[in-house]
Protein backbone atom coordinates (compact mmCIF):
# COMPACT_ATOMS: atom_id res chain seq x y z
CA UNK A 1 0.00 0.00 0.00
CA UNK A 2 2.98 2.32 0.38
CA UNK A 3 3.22 4.87 -2.40
CA UNK A 4 6.99 5.05 -2.19
CA UNK A 5 7.06 8.79 -1.52
CA UNK A 6 9.16 10.37 1.18
CA UNK A 7 6.76 10.76 4.07
CA UNK A 8 6.66 12.36 7.46
CA UNK A 9 5.23 9.15 8.85
CA UNK A 10 3.10 6.23 7.81
CA UNK A 11 -0.46 5.37 8.67
CA UNK A 12 -0.86 1.71 9.51
CA UNK A 13 -3.99 0.00 8.23
CA UNK A 14 -4.99 -2.43 10.94
CA UNK A 15 -7.51 -4.89 9.50
CA UNK A 16 -8.59 -5.98 12.98
CA UNK A 17 -9.73 -2.48 13.94
CA UNK A 18 -10.05 -0.35 10.81
CA UNK A 19 -12.76 -1.63 8.52
CA UNK A 20 -12.71 1.22 6.02
CA UNK A 21 -9.46 1.41 4.09
CA UNK A 22 -10.83 4.29 2.00
CA UNK A 23 -11.29 6.45 5.11
CA UNK A 24 -7.73 5.70 6.20
CA UNK A 25 -6.36 6.53 2.75
CA UNK A 26 -8.31 9.79 2.58
CA UNK A 27 -6.97 10.88 5.96
CA UNK A 28 -3.44 9.89 4.96
CA UNK A 29 -3.71 11.86 1.72
CA UNK A 30 -4.95 14.91 3.59
CA UNK A 31 -1.92 14.73 5.87
CA UNK A 32 0.58 13.83 3.15
CA UNK A 33 1.38 10.38 4.56
CA UNK A 34 1.70 6.93 3.03
CA UNK A 35 -0.42 3.96 4.12
CA UNK A 36 1.10 0.60 4.97
CA UNK A 37 -0.26 -2.67 6.30
CA UNK A 38 0.56 -4.25 9.64
CA UNK A 39 2.79 -6.74 7.83
CA UNK A 40 4.98 -3.86 6.63
CA UNK A 41 5.41 -2.13 9.98
CA UNK A 42 8.77 -3.77 10.74
CA UNK A 43 10.24 -2.10 7.66
CA UNK A 44 9.30 1.39 8.84
CA UNK A 45 10.86 2.36 12.15
CA UNK A 46 9.09 5.73 12.17
CA UNK A 47 5.61 4.37 11.53
CA UNK A 48 2.70 5.99 13.33
CA UNK A 49 -0.10 3.53 13.95
CA UNK A 50 -3.51 5.17 13.74
CA UNK A 51 -6.61 3.22 14.72
CA UNK A 52 -10.26 4.21 14.85
CA UNK A 53 -11.14 2.96 18.31
CA UNK A 54 -14.20 3.57 20.47
CA UNK A 55 -15.49 6.37 18.26
CA UNK A 56 -12.27 8.28 17.69
CA UNK A 57 -8.87 8.10 16.05
CA UNK A 58 -6.08 7.14 18.42
CA UNK A 59 -2.38 7.44 17.60
CA UNK A 60 0.06 4.78 18.76
CA UNK A 61 3.67 5.98 18.81
CA UNK A 62 6.12 3.34 17.57
CA UNK A 63 5.42 0.02 19.29
CA UNK A 64 5.10 1.55 22.71
CA UNK A 65 1.98 1.74 24.83
CA UNK A 66 1.86 5.53 24.48
CA UNK A 67 -1.42 6.57 22.87
CA UNK A 68 -2.20 10.11 21.75
CA UNK A 69 -5.71 11.41 21.17
CA UNK A 70 -7.66 14.64 21.53
CA UNK A 71 -10.57 14.10 23.88
CA UNK A 72 -12.12 16.98 25.82
CA UNK A 73 -14.18 14.54 27.88
CA UNK A 74 -11.05 12.90 29.29
CA UNK A 75 -11.54 13.05 33.08
CA UNK A 76 -8.02 14.41 33.62
CA UNK A 77 -8.94 17.47 31.56
CA UNK A 78 -12.68 17.66 32.11
CA UNK A 79 -12.25 18.24 35.85
CA UNK A 80 -10.63 21.60 34.97
CA UNK A 81 -13.57 22.54 32.76
CA UNK A 82 -16.28 21.36 35.17
CA UNK A 83 -14.92 23.31 38.08
CA UNK A 84 -15.79 26.43 40.02
CA UNK A 85 -12.12 27.32 39.52
CA UNK A 86 -12.52 27.71 35.74
CA UNK A 87 -12.55 31.50 35.97
CA UNK A 88 -9.35 31.26 37.97
CA UNK A 89 -7.44 29.44 35.25
CA UNK A 90 -4.47 31.58 34.26
CA UNK A 91 -5.34 31.47 30.56
CA UNK A 92 -8.92 32.58 31.30
CA UNK A 93 -7.74 35.39 33.56
CA UNK A 94 -5.16 36.56 31.02
CA UNK A 95 -7.59 36.58 28.09
CA UNK A 96 -10.76 37.87 29.78
CA UNK A 97 -8.98 40.37 32.01
CA UNK A 98 -10.91 42.48 34.51
CA UNK A 99 -13.13 44.34 32.05
CA UNK A 100 -16.67 43.01 31.91
CA UNK A 101 -18.22 42.91 28.45
CA UNK A 102 -21.82 42.35 27.42
CA UNK A 103 -20.76 40.39 24.33
CA UNK A 104 -18.51 37.28 24.49
CA UNK A 105 -14.93 37.93 23.45
CA UNK A 106 -13.82 36.55 20.11
CA UNK A 107 -10.46 34.79 20.40
CA UNK A 108 -8.10 33.55 17.72
CA UNK A 109 -5.97 30.75 19.17
CA UNK A 110 -3.25 30.85 16.53
CA UNK A 111 -1.31 27.86 17.91
CA UNK A 112 -4.06 25.49 18.96
CA UNK A 113 -2.00 22.35 19.61
CA UNK A 114 -4.19 19.89 21.52
CA UNK A 115 -6.87 22.54 22.07
CA UNK A 116 -6.96 22.48 25.86
CA UNK A 117 -6.51 26.22 26.40
CA UNK A 118 -9.00 26.96 23.62
CA UNK A 119 -11.57 24.69 25.23
CA UNK A 120 -11.10 26.36 28.62
CA UNK A 121 -11.68 29.74 26.96
CA UNK A 122 -14.76 28.46 25.14
CA UNK A 123 -16.11 27.00 28.39
CA UNK A 124 -15.59 30.44 29.94
CA UNK A 125 -17.82 31.96 27.25
CA UNK A 126 -15.41 33.02 24.49
CA UNK A 127 -15.98 32.43 20.79
CA UNK A 128 -12.76 30.69 19.77
CA UNK A 129 -11.20 30.00 16.38
CA UNK A 130 -8.46 27.38 16.66
CA UNK A 131 -5.69 27.42 14.06
CA UNK A 132 -3.36 24.43 13.73
CA UNK A 133 -0.98 24.00 10.82
CA UNK A 134 -0.15 20.32 11.35
CA UNK A 135 -2.83 18.56 9.26
CA UNK A 136 -3.08 15.45 11.44
CA UNK A 137 -3.41 17.42 14.66
CA UNK A 138 -5.93 19.78 13.03
CA UNK A 139 -7.96 16.73 12.00
CA UNK A 140 -7.88 15.29 15.53
CA UNK A 141 -9.05 18.68 16.85
CA UNK A 142 -11.92 18.78 14.35
CA UNK A 143 -13.02 15.31 15.39
CA UNK A 144 -12.79 16.15 19.11
CA UNK A 145 -14.87 19.30 18.68
CA UNK A 146 -17.48 17.39 16.67
CA UNK A 147 -17.72 14.67 19.33
CA UNK A 148 -18.22 17.33 22.00
CA UNK A 149 -20.97 18.91 19.88
CA UNK A 150 -22.71 15.55 19.72
CA UNK A 151 -22.34 15.00 23.46
CA UNK A 152 -25.26 14.80 25.85
CA UNK A 153 -23.10 16.74 28.33
CA UNK A 154 -24.36 20.32 28.16
CA UNK A 155 -21.06 21.78 29.31
CA UNK A 156 -19.09 20.03 26.56
CA UNK A 157 -21.79 20.78 24.01
CA UNK A 158 -22.03 24.51 24.74
CA UNK A 159 -18.26 24.99 24.75
CA UNK A 160 -17.81 23.09 21.49
CA UNK A 161 -20.50 25.18 19.80
CA UNK A 162 -18.26 28.20 20.41
CA UNK A 163 -15.26 26.59 18.67
CA UNK A 164 -14.18 26.52 15.02
CA UNK A 165 -11.05 24.69 13.80
CA UNK A 166 -8.93 25.92 10.89
CA UNK A 167 -6.02 23.99 9.36
CA UNK A 168 -3.60 26.68 8.21
CA UNK A 169 -0.31 28.47 8.78
CA UNK A 170 -1.31 30.96 11.46
CA UNK A 171 1.04 33.76 10.41
CA UNK A 172 -0.19 33.64 6.82
CA UNK A 173 -3.78 33.43 8.04
CA UNK A 174 -3.39 36.49 10.28
CA UNK A 175 -1.64 38.48 7.57
CA UNK A 176 -4.40 37.69 5.07
CA UNK A 177 -7.32 38.02 7.52
CA UNK A 178 -10.46 39.41 5.89
CA UNK A 179 -13.20 38.67 8.46
CA UNK A 180 -14.02 40.69 11.57
CA UNK A 181 -10.89 41.14 13.65
CA UNK A 182 -10.77 39.01 16.82
CA UNK A 183 -10.81 40.78 20.17
CA UNK A 184 -7.87 38.70 21.39
CA UNK A 185 -5.13 36.73 19.65
CA UNK A 186 -3.72 33.96 21.84
CA UNK A 187 -0.30 32.46 21.12
CA UNK A 188 1.34 29.39 22.62
CA UNK A 189 4.40 28.80 20.41
CA UNK A 190 6.26 26.83 23.06
CA UNK A 191 4.49 23.53 22.34
CA UNK A 192 6.57 23.20 19.17
CA UNK A 193 9.82 23.58 21.09
CA UNK A 194 9.50 21.03 23.86
CA UNK A 195 13.20 20.12 23.83
CA UNK A 196 14.07 23.61 25.12
CA UNK A 197 11.32 24.15 27.63
CA UNK A 198 12.74 22.16 30.54
CA UNK A 199 15.75 24.46 30.54
CA UNK A 200 13.38 27.41 30.60
CA UNK A 201 11.52 26.18 33.63
CA UNK A 202 8.54 24.36 32.12
CA UNK A 203 7.53 21.44 34.33
CA UNK A 204 6.09 18.63 32.24
CA UNK A 205 3.75 15.88 33.41
CA UNK A 206 3.77 12.41 31.88
CA UNK A 207 0.79 13.35 29.71
CA UNK A 208 2.47 16.52 28.52
CA UNK A 209 5.68 14.63 27.73
CA UNK A 210 3.71 12.11 25.67
CA UNK A 211 2.00 14.87 23.70
CA UNK A 212 5.31 16.66 23.22
CA UNK A 213 6.86 13.45 21.88
CA UNK A 214 4.05 13.24 19.35
CA UNK A 215 4.54 16.86 18.27
CA UNK A 216 8.29 16.36 17.97
CA UNK A 217 7.63 13.35 15.76
CA UNK A 218 5.41 15.42 13.50
CA UNK A 219 8.01 18.18 13.19
CA UNK A 220 11.17 16.04 12.92
CA UNK A 221 10.72 15.00 9.29
CA UNK A 222 9.80 16.80 6.11
CA UNK A 223 6.05 16.73 5.54
CA UNK A 224 4.63 16.31 2.07
CA UNK A 225 1.30 18.12 2.14
CA UNK A 226 -0.26 16.94 -1.10
CA UNK A 227 -2.78 19.75 -1.45
CA UNK A 228 -0.10 22.40 -1.02
CA UNK A 229 2.35 20.51 -3.20
CA UNK A 230 -0.18 20.51 -6.02
CA UNK A 231 -0.45 24.27 -5.62
CA UNK A 232 3.31 24.61 -5.77
CA UNK A 233 3.76 25.48 -2.11
CA UNK A 234 5.84 22.67 -0.63
CA UNK A 235 6.68 23.56 2.94
CA UNK A 236 8.86 22.12 5.63
CA UNK A 237 6.81 22.25 8.81
CA UNK A 238 9.93 21.82 10.90
CA UNK A 239 11.49 24.94 9.38
CA UNK A 240 8.25 26.87 9.79
CA UNK A 241 8.00 26.00 13.47
CA UNK A 242 11.66 26.19 14.40
CA UNK A 243 11.70 29.95 13.96
CA UNK A 244 9.72 29.99 17.24
CA UNK A 245 7.02 32.38 16.22
CA UNK A 246 9.01 34.43 13.73
CA UNK A 247 6.58 37.06 12.49
CA UNK A 248 3.87 35.65 14.75
CA UNK A 249 3.79 38.30 17.45
CA UNK A 250 3.92 41.08 14.85
CA UNK A 251 1.03 39.56 12.88
CA UNK A 252 -0.96 39.07 16.09
CA UNK A 253 -0.45 42.66 17.25
CA UNK A 254 -1.54 43.96 13.84
CA UNK A 255 -4.72 41.84 13.88
CA UNK A 256 -6.09 41.84 17.43
CA UNK A 257 -8.53 44.57 18.51
CA UNK A 258 -8.03 44.46 22.28
CA UNK A 259 -4.97 42.46 23.24
CA UNK A 260 -2.50 39.71 22.46
CA UNK A 261 -1.76 37.04 25.08
CA UNK A 262 1.35 34.88 24.79
CA UNK A 263 1.90 31.72 26.83
CA UNK A 264 5.52 31.10 27.77
CA UNK A 265 7.59 28.99 30.10
CA UNK A 266 8.45 31.00 33.26
CA UNK A 267 12.09 31.50 32.27
CA UNK A 268 11.56 32.06 28.55
CA UNK A 269 12.44 35.29 26.77
CA UNK A 270 9.69 37.55 25.50
CA UNK A 271 8.34 36.41 22.16
CA UNK A 272 10.01 38.39 19.39
CA UNK A 273 11.93 40.32 22.04
CA UNK A 274 8.85 42.47 22.69
CA UNK A 275 8.26 43.38 26.34
CA UNK A 276 4.65 42.87 27.51
CA UNK A 277 2.74 45.44 29.52
CA UNK A 278 2.13 42.83 32.23
CA UNK A 279 2.37 39.11 32.93
CA UNK A 280 0.54 36.46 34.94
CA UNK A 281 3.01 33.88 36.22
CA UNK A 282 2.22 30.49 37.68
CA UNK A 283 4.46 27.60 38.68
CA UNK A 284 4.57 26.09 35.19
CA UNK A 285 3.66 28.90 32.80
CA UNK A 286 3.71 32.63 32.25
CA UNK A 287 1.14 34.62 30.30
CA UNK A 288 2.48 37.82 28.73
CA UNK A 289 -0.20 40.43 27.98
CA UNK A 290 0.00 43.05 25.24
CA UNK A 291 -3.02 45.43 25.48
CA UNK A 292 -4.02 47.33 22.36
CA UNK A 293 -6.93 49.42 23.60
Amino acid sequence: MSNGAESLAYFVFDTEHNHDLLAVEELAQRCGYAVISLDEVANYSDAIKIIFDNGQWRIHLDNSSAIVSVDFSDPRFYTRVNSSALQGEYVVRAVLGRKKTTQPLTVLDATAGFGHDAFLLAAAGCQVTLVEQMPLLAYLLEQAVQRARNSTNNLLLSAAQRMIVESANSVMLMQQWSANRPDVVYLDPMYAHAENETKRGLKKSAAVKKNMAFLQRLTSHKAIDLSRAQAGHNQNCHDELNSEGEGMIEAALALAKRKVVVKRAPGAEWLGGLKPASSLTGKATRFDIYPLS
